[in-house]
């Protein structure tokens, strides 16, 4: 009777910790939407090109894996908005607030590693520099442009103005 009386203790001292850590669990997961993902992203540079030439961009959402999981931010998490406006000439520029930030040339290529994108995207800088390199997945609503230069690799996603 003893042992039994142990036992029923024991397993109500561990759902009640169970249940604290999760009761404990930082609210910020419940704060993060799912990722939004391009359905039918283009597959050839052409199409990739005709879809960004002459075209505007509004940041949704930058997405990178840190220590302490996902990282989520947004225009509304930063209070500013971000837009890429691409031109036919092949140059984008990026805008802050609606103010001119920096102007880029670029280049598409097609990707090397199609899990982080379908092509491959240089942006030079005004002094002829390579000073951007994004793996691209390009759908006629959505743009998503993948940083794998740095230790956070951070998926920044658009939508089509």
């Amino acid at each position: 009777m003893k042992k039994s009386i142990n036992y029923s203790i024991s397993f109500l001292i561990l759902l009640f910790v169970s249940l604290s850590l999760v009761a404990c669990k930082d609210d910020k997961d419940e704060d993060i939407e799912p990722e939004i993902n391009c359905e039918s992203s283009v597959d050839k540079i052409a199409d990739a090109n005709t879809i960004l030439s002459e075209s505007t961009w509004e940041w949704v959402e930058s997405r990178s894996e840190g220590r302490n999981g996902e990282i989520v931010i947004t225009p509304q998490t930063e209070g500013k908005t971000m837009s890429l406006a691409f031109s036919l000439g092949a140059s984008v520029e990026e805008l802050e607030n609606g103010i001119a930030n920096n102007i880029w040339t670029y280049r598409i290529d097609v990707s090397n590693d199609t899990t982080l994108g379908a092509f491959n995207s240089v942006w030079i800088d005004a002094d002829g520099n390579v000073d951007r390199n994004y793996y691209l997945d390009v759908c006629p609503e959505l743009l998503k442009l993948t940083d794998a230069s740095s230790s956070l690799m951070t998926v920044t996603t658009y939508k089509k103005k």
